[in-house]
């Protein structure tokens, strides 16, 4: 498989999850509260990080590819953080989905420069 494709690959599998997450608040959480609020975010947060690889993946300048590869270290980041409060294996494919990202980013930018 291409580093083209894994990229979108990676972003689509990052996206689901994102939109998993989204789906599942209103389960977990049936009233709003700040802990339903915070699901929400993560949500949105894990969809925006997938789209923006979506968006780099198509994009000709090599700025796009720089903050793409900022974003997926940042969610690799604090997918690895959330490993310490809640050790679950949906935080373990958030943080290998998006540490994926990042190293094909990082190759990305480097082949086009």
């Amino acid at each position: 498989m291409t580093r083209n494709r894994t990229t979108v690959f990676l972003a689509s599998a990052a996206g689901l999850l994102g939109l998993t997450h989204l789906a599942l608040s209103a389960l977990m959480y049936p009233t709003w509260s700040v802990d339903a609020l915070w699901f929400v975010g993560t949500g949105v947060a894990i969809v925006i990080g997938a789209a923006s690889n979506l968006v780099a993946y198509g994009a000709r300048g090599g700025g796009d590819r720089y903050v793409s590869v900022a974003i997926n270290v940042i969610m690799a980041g604090f997918f690895i953080a959330a490993w310490t409060v809640l050790p679950g294996p949906q935080v373990i494919v958030g943080g290998v989905l998006f540490a994926g990202l990042a190293w094909c980013a990082w190759k990305n930018k480097i082949q086009s420069a």
